[in-house]
């Protein structure tokens, strides 16, 4: 008696059970296979055919996908559900952590169950829609991540080529998971790459000015200590002092009394 309220209790646990009749539930207790394993003992692994769900009693088991750990499972999780409704191949490998006590339904036994309790059927029916309206959720989730993920990847190439605006990631840092850290982190770090990139373009205008100057005077030394240069000033001066004697020469002659007869 124990052992079937146990086994009544965990199927209470299960969502395609969670709308059927006690009823119906002491059916499918019947035709529960109680398994026990140990640590590190593997239930089943990834590629096996999928043909029987399991229930948790006690214990801890692992979901593996080689040796990436996906999840873990304690006392009244069931895994493996989906096989009796199908028999694909399994999706992951699953590992008891500690020594862990299972019920397991196998295919048959829970198909034969849906052909005679339409209660069961509608349990499944109705988890069957939750799923495709959580793996609709997560599909517009997953898209909306993918977008915002491309709008990190195309301000890291408009930063390439100094035009990324600072405002194109406000949308992603708003998030508060480790993508909108990300967004946080590289819209500093883009702000910071700017400013910098200005300053360098700033020292560079200073630079090619006081090139320009240093070209400027260095090109006036040039010219002026050329012989060209020497020639046109010893030119300029003889030209200067000529100049002068003839305006000197003119003013003496200016200043000068006149003869005699020159006066009427």
């Amino acid at each position: 008696m124990i052992d079937l309220e146990e086994r009544l209790a965990c199927l209470r646990g299960v969502g395609i059970f969670a709308a059927t009749p006690d009823q119906v539930l002491l059916e499918v207790a019947a035709v529960l296979c109680p398994v026990a394993v140990e640590a590190g003992q593997t239930i089943f692994n990834k590629g096996d055919a999928g043909d029987s769900l399991y229930i948790i009693v006690e214990g801890r088991v692992g979901v593996f996908d080689g040796q990436l750990l996906l999840n873990h499972l304690n006392r009244g999780a069931v895994f493996g559900e989906m096989a009796v409704l199908d028999a694909q191949p399994r999706s992951a490998s699953v590992t008891a952590i500690v020594p862990t006590r299972l019920h397991r339904l196998d295919q048959g036994d829970f198909r034969r169950l849906l052909s005679r309790r339409f209660e069961v059927t509608e349990g499944v029916i109705a988890v069957l829609c939750q799923r495709l309206r959580g793996t609709n959720s997560d599909r517009a989730e997953d898209f909306e991540y993918l977008r915002q993920v491309a709008m990190i990847t195309s301000a890291a190439q408009d930063l390439e080529v100094c035009k990324f605006r600072s405002e194109a990631l406000d949308e992603v840092t708003q998030r508060t998971d480790a993508l909108g850290q990300l967004a946080r982190v590289f819209q500093q770090m883009a702000r910071e790459v700017q400013a910098r990139e200005e300053a360098l373009k700033q020292q560079v205008r200073d630079l090619r000015i006081e090139i320009d100057q240093a070209l400027q005077a260095r090109q006036v030394s040039e010219i002026v200590g050329s012989d060209y240069f020497i020639k046109l000033q010893q030119q300029a001066r003889s030209l200067r002092r000529a100049m002068n004697t003839e305006h000197v020469d003119r003013a003496a002659a200016d200043s000068a009394p006149p003869e005699d007869g020159a006066q009427r």
